[in-house]
């Protein structure tokens, strides 16, 4: 019995390992008219020789190296475009024929392609001459004895230059892959860090505050490193102060969600002679040395990537002072020192109603404007994380000169916004009850649309018809 549970699992492993060899050697059910059974995944090694010139690729894990004539990264992409062309040639096929035969141009062939795969077995095509319809090159593959005819088509997908097929990606990720990016620079290091948050995400600060990130500045940045692309190549030098890449203007780093990393260094910028990007010859640009970890030579990339990482803190800050829904407001209430002061709440037909100084009608649109005026605040300015009680006396905030609170529907605090001092002309301090930040706002707008008197709050024929109107019951602040 057990020797027949013994053979039993002799013969599944055997099954397993068959099933992986056909698997890695044949990989794929070919099409009518095919010859290769190979998929281009499974292609390990390439080689193209076309009159004096040799190029050699190999596969590294999933990524394609240039070997000859130089050494580098390639671009995977092209590469297996290449290999498709090559694993997908259907040609015509004449048995019995004598292969010596120069008519063929077999001895001397305008195109050679020599590919080995995972399993070690390598295979050439050679292209001789043209046949008699011009379209297809006589052909002949290494262990078959007929002689096939080839369209151009393969000639032309085959010859490919170094320069056609190096990888001029900076990082090769995709906007979505990233979920760390670090930038060091000489004066100060940022860290942000993508969060997911059900089906969207945000950006946190990490490094040097903990803070909201605005998310679109933070993906702009990012895309714009992954758009970036080498304008030209250099060889290392011996001495990296040369270029800069000593004492780097940044070193910039890219962490994947499956925990990749790609790291790059920003050296000295130059004005430089280089290939136009698009269409024929060469321009003069303003371009960066960059040393990428695993690159063999060192990428010249225009100075725009260097603007690209040198956003500032403030650039890359969330920069809204207040987040709130204004349709789930259920009441405004405003102390100032210079403004009406008045409490106004939302009754079950969704009309504001006052409950100070007087109880009438109010103006939807007057409430509406300070509640799209309080959700439009943004930062001009970061003053101080954590202010100490005599900080918030130098800005005025201490005493506010106006505090608006809102009660916000399914919240049981109220947020409170409090404005100080004038920072500077058209700005004021500003602090708000979900942190201890200390802002500067320009605060002009929704200090005019504060109400001055309770006439701006309600209509006129309102105010006329109050007889009786009752005494402010507001303190101010």
């Amino acid at each position: 019995m057990k020797r027949y549970r013994f053979t039993l699992a002799a013969l599944l492993i055997f099954a397993i390992l068959l099933a992986w060899v056909l698997t890695q050697e044949r990989g794929r059910v070919p099409e009518e008219g095919e010859i290769f059974r190979f998929s281009p995944q499974q292609i390990v090694k390439l080689e193209v020789n076309q009159d004096d010139n040799k190029l050699v690729l190999e596969r590294r894990d999933q990524q394609w190296y240039l070997i000859e004539p130089l050494h580098g990264l390639a671009d995977s992409d092209k590469v297996d475009s290449m290999l498709k062309s090559l694993v997908q040639i259907k040609p015509g096929k004449r048995e019995g024929v004598d292969l010596a035969n120069p008519d063929y141009g077999l001895d001397q062939p305008v195109l050679t392609v020599t590919f080995e795969t995972r399993a070690g077995r390598a295979t050439t095509v050679k292209l001789g001459a043209k046949s008699g319809t011009g379209d297809d090159h006589f052909a002949t593959i290494s262990g078959r004895p007929e002689l096939y005819l080839i369209k151009t088509s393969f000639k032309t997908a085959l010859e490919k230059s170094a320069d056609d097929l190096r990888d001029k990606t900076l990082v090769g990720l995709k906007k979505e892959d990233v979920r760390r990016l670090k930038i060091e620079r000489p004066a100060t290091t940022i860290i942000a860090e993508r969060i997911s948050a059900g089906d969207t995400h945000k950006w946190q600060l990490r490094q040097p505050v903990e803070a909201a990130a605005d998310r679109f500045a933070v993906e702009d940045m990012v895309d714009g490193i992954i758009r970036a692309k080498a304008a030209s190549f250099a060889d290392r030098p011996e001495d990296l102060g040369s270029v800069g890449l000593d004492k780097p203007q940044a070193i910039v780093s890219l962490t994947t969600t499956d925990g990749q990393e790609r790291t790059f260094r920003i050296g000295k910028q130059i004005e430089k002679e280089v290939p136009k990007e698009y269409g024929e010859g060469t321009e003069q640009k303003q371009v960066v040395y960059v040393d990428m970890e695993q690159r063999p030579q060192l990428l010249l990339v225009t100075a725009d990537l260097l603007n690209q990482v040198s956003r500032s803190l403030f650039d890359l800050r969330d920069k809204t002072v207040l987040d709130f829904a204004k349709e789930k407001v259920l009441q405004v209430k405003v102390q100032s020192k210079q403004k009406l002061n008045f409490a106004a709440s939302k009754n079950q037909d969704g009309q504001w109603m006052l409950a100070a100084p007087v109880g009438m009608q109010a103006q939807a649109d007057k409430i509406d404007d300070i509640l799209w005026d309080l959700g439009s605040l943004q930062a001009a300015a970061f003053e101080k994380e954590q202010p100490e009680q005599g900080d918030l006396m130098d800005y005025g905030l201490a005493v506010p000169h106006t505090v608006i609170t809102l009660k916000i529907a399914g919240q049981s605090r109220s947020i409170k916004v409090r404005l100080g001092n004038k920072a500077q002309p058209g700005a004021r301090y500003c602090q708000t009850s979900e942190s201890e930040q200390v802002y500067q706002i320009n605060a002009t707008v929704l200090l005019d649309d504060l109400p001055a008197d309770l006439e701006a709050l309600t209509s006129p024929e309102e105010t006329e018809s109050q007889s009786l109107l009752q005494p402010n019951t507001l303190s101010q602040p």
